[in-house]
């Protein structure tokens, strides 16, 4: 043998393949992990003791949220006539709508129940005998009341607003405009700290008058949209934005079509805020316009049609589908198709006596984070 030559002895026994295991955990988590169903993290709590704590981190949870919220299907939570459910908003008039019944949070009776926004797997409600409201998630059935002895937090229908959103520290929050003896007040609930703080508001006594009629919040980019409608002739609509970093409600530009007797929603669609105007007579028309910067662009119209009423609805773009689906207070949820032409744009995909619901993600969120 020659003395320069090495011998290369080779272990057979080397795993050359990778498993799970192998993985970083922050690889793991952060792309591997937060794009499964919030059902299935559920089920990998129980793999170890490690999993468990690494899927019940806040950090997690947050990470997981922000992604399925924006790439998941959504669900649609229903309170209607002696039940509540929860089912997909893929809608076919075709095909049997499969629901899966779920008990309404602390044992209330279906016509106790209203249902205000939902935000982030978060459902907020509050109850028509005692004005409360609390803070759930349908999935985990985890449940928060906000309302507190000092009277705040609790919702008068016809003159309050809420908004959920989330502040810069990553807190969620529960904005609550409050009309009571005239004057109009502003509330923000921290479920952290499960406490409520009075904010100020816009000086104009205008805006504080029982004419008016609020819109619950659009969260978008650091601001609380609302829509307020004035029923007084001339007045029209007003758009209003509660900044969050600095606690400020402001008044916002809106789309000049919306000065009048038009019926406004909000809405958010692939990170962009959109609104929803339908025009009543002499133009029977319905328009969706796009905010760019300041100003607003008139992206899509139907003319000569009778548009559907949009003030007060929840109007949600369903990612899968492309659509828009509107819950009515009628009963009746219907969506709105932007590539169809005259009334074939929108039309009625589900209807129920005394429906009630709202679009959502399932998340892991909790009331309490």
């Amino acid at each position: 043998m020659n003395p320069s030559t090495k011998i290369v002895r080779i272990n057979v026994n080397v795993r050359l393949t990778t498993s799970i295991d192998d993985l970083p955990t922050d690889i793991l988590s952060s792309e591997i992990l937060v794009r499964l169903p919030a059902k299935c993290i559920g089920v990998y709590r129980t793999v170890s003791k490690q999993w468990l704590s690494l899927l019940s981190s806040k950090k997690f949870i947050l990470l997981h949220c922000r992604h399925i919220s924006t790439s998941y299907k959504q669900m649609f939570f229903s309170v209607a006539l002696f039940q509540s459910s929860v089912f997909p908003v893929t809608f076919d008039p075709s095909d049997y709508l499969p629901k899966t019944l779920i008990p309404l949070p602390t044992n209330t009776y279906w016509y106790d129940v209203l249902v205000l926004t939902s935000f982030d797997g978060l459902v907020c409600l509050s109850f028509r005998e005692t004005q409360k409201m609390i803070l759930w998630n349908p999935l985990t059935h985890a449940t928060k009341f906000v309302s507190s002895t000092l009277s705040r937090g609790r919702f008068k229908q016809k003159t309050d607003a809420v908004g959920l959103y989330v502040s810069p520290s990553n807190e969620y929050m529960l904005l609550h405009a409050k009309r009571r003896n005239g004057s109009m007040k502003l509330y923000k609930y921290s479920s952290r700290c499960d406490s409520w703080r009075k904010m100020g508001f816009v000086d104009e006594r205008k805006y504080h008058n029982y004419k008016m009629s609020w819109s619950n919040g659009t969260f978008f980019q650091g601001v609380v949209y609302f829509i307020v409608k004035v029923d007084a002739a001339g007045m029209g609509n007003y758009l209003f934005g509660f900044h969050v970093d600095s606690d400020e409600l402001k008044s916002k530009p809106k789309p000049a079509t919306t000065n009048h007797d038009g019926d406004v929603s909000l809405v958010v669609v692939r990170n962009q805020l959109h609104m929803f105007v339908a025009n009543s007579l002499p133009n029977w028309s319905l328009h969706l316009w796009r905010m760019n910067g300041e100003n607003w662009t008139k992206i899509w119209v139907r003319q000569n049609i009778l548009p559907p009423s949009l003030f007060g609805r929840t109007i949600t773009y369903v990612v899968s589908t492309g659509k828009f689906l509107v819950v009515s207070r009628s009963g009746t949820v219907f969506e709105i198709d932007t590539t169809k032409n005259g009334i074939e744009c929108y039309y009625p995909v589900f209807s129920e006596s005394s429906i009630q619901g709202a679009v959502y993600t399932e998340t892991l969120m909790s009331p309490d984070f």
